[in-house]
């Protein structure tokens, strides 16, 4: 079942919260940002991790203005390579803009890394002792959105008979506990693998980048879960890409809306 599917049934869920006790203000932005939604290139990106902005509602979950400026709130840059792959590809993009410490949105309300609390060393006490119904009030404003509107555009194109690929932006440290990752780029996949083993030939024939091949990620580390519910149910092409964060911080030109 889609995650579009899934949406009648889960309105009436008991645990729905009610729609008078909401996360997400008048003073909050949406969700979901949606970039050239009737682009006809050959692509669709999604970006789960594209913001770090906590509902007002929220507070800072308990964060430093400089912790929730590092990768644990977000992917850094991923949000720009969208924007920039939207563009020259002419291709539709739906971003996420609330941190991922809100709710993953790679990632199923039951799974633990969906409402993180120990992140990378930071405490996030506005995570801890969570109930059922907080839960389901993030995963209906946070989670919900962003995967009803990838759902919506996927749908379209397949609707109207277009060819095209899914590929979900990612960023990731290139150093971790003090140990060096060395790949310029990474390509993830889970069961149809076709589209990442074609970039990850081609970068390696025509470039002197060290490519990721399910690295410095794969499904074992339960990073495909959008991969899974859009693409590979839907029996779309598709690809995860992963680069250096520090690609991003030499080239930073973060929007205002991005920033803390």
């Amino acid at each position: 079942m889609s995650v579009c599917d899934q949406l009648a049934w889960d309105l009436r869920m008991e645990n729905s919260p009610a729609k008078s006790d909401r996360l997400l203000c008048k003073a909050d932005p949406p969700a979901v940002e949606l970039l050239n939604e009737r682009g006809t290139g050959g692509f669709v990106f999604g970006c789960e991790h594209a913001g770090n902005r906590i509902p007002l509602s929220l507070g800072s979950l308990g964060l430093s203005r400089a912790e929730r400026t590092r990768h644990i709130a977000w992917d850094i840059g991923a949000a720009r390579l969208t924007e920039k792959l939207s563009e020259k590809l002419d291709s539709p993009a739906v971003l996420q803009a609330y941190s991922r410490l809100v709710f993953d949105c790679n990632r199923t309300m039951d799974h633990p890394g969906a409402f993180v609390v120990d992140a990378d060393g930071s405490y996030v006490s506005g995570n801890a002792g969570l109930n059922r119904e907080e839960k389901s009030r993030r995963e209906a404003e946070i989670y919900r959105p962003f995967h009803n509107a990838l759902s919506a555009v996927l749908d379209r194109r397949r609707w109207v008979g277009e060819r095209f690929s899914y590929v979900a932006v990612h960023s990731f440290n290139d150093e971790v506990r003090g140990q060096k990752r060395p790949w310029h780029v990474g390509f993830l996949y889970n069961q149809h693998s076709a589209m990442s083993h074609f970039l990850i030939d081609w970068f390696r024939k025509n470039t002197g980048y060290t490519i990721g091949d399910n690295q410095p990620y794969s499904p074992l580390d339960a990073v495909d879960h959008t991969l899974r519910v859009q693409a590979e149910v839907r029996s779309i092409p598709y690809t995860m890409i992963e680069v250096p964060t520090t690609f991003y911080v030499r080239t930073r030109a973060l929007r205002n809306g991005r920033r803390c």
